[in-house]
């Protein structure tokens, strides 16, 4: 009988793995490398982070059911450049948990998934799209439908939400009403999209229009007179937020609008702070924006940096910095704004208002149409918006300091005490 030569077949290895309680600093210093390895997290059974060659991703391996005889299965969960460890062991529990219950996460169950699971997978995509103002987005999301959180979203009724929006609204914070509403609306046009739920509840929703005395009561916030300004300048100094208070007067300077000055750096500023450049990734139109700085803007700049020294113990990059939260924009508009509309008298004062101020008073200078748009941002429309790429930088540099020579003459209110 002659024998057979046995032919040898080379086994891939598996990953290695590592186990130890995982932490943000533990993530970002791994390594990919030429072998595939993981690091297995102790607080989160199931949970690991896997380094590959070009990826670093956090997976979950867990059984679909209960008992010996569940089925094993592995879940990607996210990138790491997508998103943090915590919402990676948040996303693991949660899924751990829809495991044991008999629902596969991968696939898609309408209107099963919770709703915080979905805000997470939310403010992924928006990351992911390079969505400017995604933590402010998700702020109001969270705290808004946190009584709702643990909630399947096809159970997210439309009942629900306008009790949210209402609730806002009554509570002396329509802008904040108004902002969850259009979150809203996004988030659960995302859901829709996504097949979690088969359409959104708030689907057709509007505003009620205003009635003819509401019309009558006046319409959008702005002031006209040099005496409106003056009065707004000193309820600004109601705020007990020195940095805030700078942020209202260099937002009236400037007329840009709220989330370009809350995000702006220092690095974006030239060596003479004579010129602010907004880069594209956070204007509304999408493109590059230069704003000339005058006397008064130059000044209040330099005083704020002092003054945030002072609170915060060094010069962050971000020039209108948190207090609370260095390093991080402002937020809570809708209360931080409260004190200055009580000083002022006007429930409808906003930050909105300051920028339509700015833009009422250069047509009041007698600055042209184009020079004043090209001031707040504005796309130019039709064939000159794509053609001619002029920057009019002199003209608008002369409209600037117009303006700021205009309010300059009303007092000593622009440097932060």
């Amino acid at each position: 009988m002659t024998q057979t030569a046995l032919k040898i077949v080379p086994v891939s290895p598996k990953p290695s793995a590592q186990r130890e309680a995982l932490t943000e600093a533990k993530v970002r210093a791994a390594k990919p490398g030429a072998q595939r390895h993981e690091i297995n997290d102790t607080d989160v059974p199931g949970l690991a982070v896997r380094i590959g060659t070009d990826t670093k991703v956090y997976i979950l391996r867990s059984r679909l059911g209960t008992g010996r005889q569940a089925k094993r299965v592995q879940i990607k969960i996210g990138d790491t450049r997508a998103i943090t460890l915590k919402q990676a062991r948040d996303l693991a529990r949660a899924n751990i948990l829809d495991l044991r219950n008999g629902i596969d996460p991968r696939v898609p169950q309408i209107g099963a998934i919770r709703t915080a699971q979905l805000l997470d997978l939310y403010e992924q995509d928006l990351i992911a799209r390079q969505i400017v103002r995604t933590n402010d987005m998700m702020q109001s999301l969270r705290a808004n439908l946190n009584p709702h959180r643990s909630r399947p979203i096809g159970d997210l009724t439309r009942l629900d939400l306008t009790a949210i929006i209402d609730g806002i609204q009554k509570s002396g914070r329509p802008g904040a009403a108004d902002y969850f509403r259009k979150n809203a609306t996004g988030f659960l046009n995302f859901a829709a999209d996504k097949g979690h739920i088969p359409v959104s509840p708030l689907a057709g929703y509007r505003r009620p229009r205003q009635t003819r005395a509401q019309r009558l009561s006046g319409g959008q916030w702005t002031m006209n007179t040099p005496d409106q300004i003056k009065r707004f300048l000193k309820a600004v100094s109601s705020s007990h937020d020195p940095i805030f208070q700078a942020f209202l007067r260099f937002t009236l300077l400037t007329g840009q609008r709220r989330n370009e000055v809350a995000h702006m750096r220092w690095t974006e500023l030239d060596a003479n702070l004579s010129i602010w450049t907004v880069p594209a990734d956070r204007t509304k139109s999408g493109t590059e924006h230069t704003v000339p700085l005058g006397l008064l803007s130059r000044a209040l700049l330099e005083n704020l940096a002092e003054v945030a020294c002072a609170i915060i113990g060094e010069t962050d990059d971000l020039i209108f910095s948190s207090h609370r939260k260095p390093g991080s924009p402002m937020s809570g508009w809708s209360k931080r704004i409260i004190p200055v509309r009580k000083a002022f008298g006007d429930d409808r004062l906003s930050i909105h208002g300051l920028r339509r101020t700015y833009r009422t008073g250069l047509s009041e200078l007698g600055i042209d149409f184009d020079t004043a748009e090209r001031m707040i941002g504005h796309k130019r429309p039709g064939l000159a918006g794509t053609y001619d790429k002029s920057t009019i930088i002199d003209r608008r540099f002369e409209a600037q300091f117009r303006w700021e020579d205009t309010l300059s003459e009303l007092g000593e209110f622009w440097l932060v005490p």
